[in-house]
């Protein structure tokens, strides 16, 4: 298991990289407001993408070892397609993003969705290096993309990168359809192979999932929104550039998340799910905060360097976010644990006191103090969904919150573990 989480967090962290890339490329040649624009068209497509994943998404992950995969394919894609023309009509209508860019937006989601939903039966499967595979050619082929339309082409606009993600995400759909008709189960098991029953259990489950997910891009996306309409795609910009490298942090906790949804999902020991989820936490706290310590040290003509002139409050940004960062790791973890073990109303339930908090400060924190208000506010959501999922899940696991802090010696067994990983590698081989 450390193997796939070392493999797993591998691929983040070149995706992590790539990401930074694509970022630093859209700064420093479209500029704070043109990073703006790109922040607003990604999230939207991520909005539109977690409705999509209502029969979906990554409850697929559960459904997969109890259901016929072309069943759960089938009933996802044409709900995918029917949820991407609903938001057509939705955004066209509404006065959130630029008209020019709405058909982009909801035919990218579409076509994330199918590669999405793959990824997650793959994931299901336990197909976990397909899974990241899929997951990583998207940012790879964006940025390839997007540096040939700039220094080969010449062209500097936000299309470029539009019409980058399309490559990508047709890139990694079509990986993503080869991964699957290659992949076998690792289970005996007899699956249900009943239409009507298969998308009862989709929209059911993937109903209370997505309204976590829904609830969760609302917290940490609706400051953007706001932050565009009360000081401008110049400041979403620079705020956006300080969300990506904090967030890029979770790389460590996704990676574990992935393998210990995976393992949870298939097996039926409640006391083995708990323990690897606490073992999961301990490990993602110590990482996250040896890695983001750095990151706040640095001074912001570092930030300068790396993004342009306009982004000299990146760090400051990154200061007011480090607190939620940090204590979110319970809940990513956690609330992947609920997930696993089929109780979503729990991050759903966790997510919405999250927004609660986000609505009743947003409103008045970003018009008067921008982009700090808007870490300051994220940062406190963070926390409070986190002590929400802490406190169910001690509740279900008699579990204390002590426990969940890594000590000395569960570094000693971690560097211990890491070390045979590697030996083993090598021996490999040689």
């Amino acid at each position: 298991m450390i193997s796939k989480i070392f493999n797993t967090f591998s691929i983040k962290l070149f995706s992590a990289i790539f990401n930074l890339l694509i970022a630093i490329v859209v700064s420093q040649y479209l500029g704070a407001a043109g990073k703006g624009i790109q922040s607003i068209i990604l999230t939207t497509i991520s909005f539109v993408l977690i409705f999509e994943n209502i029969a979906g998404g990554a409850v697929l992950v559960y459904l997969s070892s109890r259901y016929k995969t072309n069943i759960l394919i089938i009933l996802s894609y044409f709900w995918s397609i029917f949820t991407g023309i609903v938001f057509y009509f939705i955004l066209s209508n509404l006065n959130i993003v630029n008209q020019d860019f709405i058909f982009s937006i909801c035919l990218l989601s579409v076509i994330n969705s199918f590669a999405s939903n793959n990824s997650n039966i793959l994931l299901g499967k336990e197909k976990i290096n397909f899974s990241n595979i899929v997951s990583f050619i998207q940012p790879i082929f964006t940025l390839i993309t997007l540096l040939i339309f700039l220094f080969i082409f010449r062209i500097k606009s936000i299309n470029i990168y539009i019409n980058s993600l399309y490559i990508a995400y047709i890139f990694s759909f079509l990986l993503s359809i080869f991964y699957l008709k290659h992949a076998k189960d690792k289970t005996n098991k007899i699956k249900i192979n009943n239409w009507k029953q298969t998308a009862k259990a989709m929209f059911s489950l993937g109903f209370y999932n997505q309204l976590s997910h829904i609830t969760s891009l609302l917290n940490m996306r609706l400051s953007y929104y706001l932050l565009d309409k009360y000081q401008g795609a110049e400041a979403l910009g620079i705020y956006s550039n300080g969300v990506s490298l904090t967030e890029a942090i979770w790389m460590v906790s996704g990676s574990m998340a992935m393998v210990q949804y995976s393992k949870i999902s298939n097996t039926s020991d409640r006391k083995y799910a708990q323990e690897l989820t606490v073992n999961m936490v301990k490990i993602s706290l110590l990482l996250t905060i040896v890695i983001l310590i750095p990151m706040l040290l640095l001074p912001s003509g570092f930030y300068i360097f790396i993004f342009g002139k306009d982004f000299a409050n990146v760090n400051l940004i990154m200061n007011c976010l480090a607190p939620g960062v940090i204590f979110y790791n319970f809940a990513l973890l956690i609330g992947h644990y609920f997930s696993g073990t089929g109780k979503y109303y729990i991050n759903t339930t966790a997510s919405a006191i999250g927004l609660i908090i986000t609505l009743l400060l947003s409103f008045y924190t970003i018009p008067i103090w921008g982009f700090y208000g808007a870490g300051v506010v994220t940062s406190i959501s963070y926390i409070t969904i986190s002590a929400t999922v802490l406190f169910f899940f001690q509740k279900e696991s008699k579990i204390s919150f002590m426990l969940m802090i890594p000590t000395f010696q569960d570094i000693k067994q971690y560097f211990s573990s890491i070390k045979t990983v590697v030996n083993n590698k090598k021996n490999y081989h040689e």
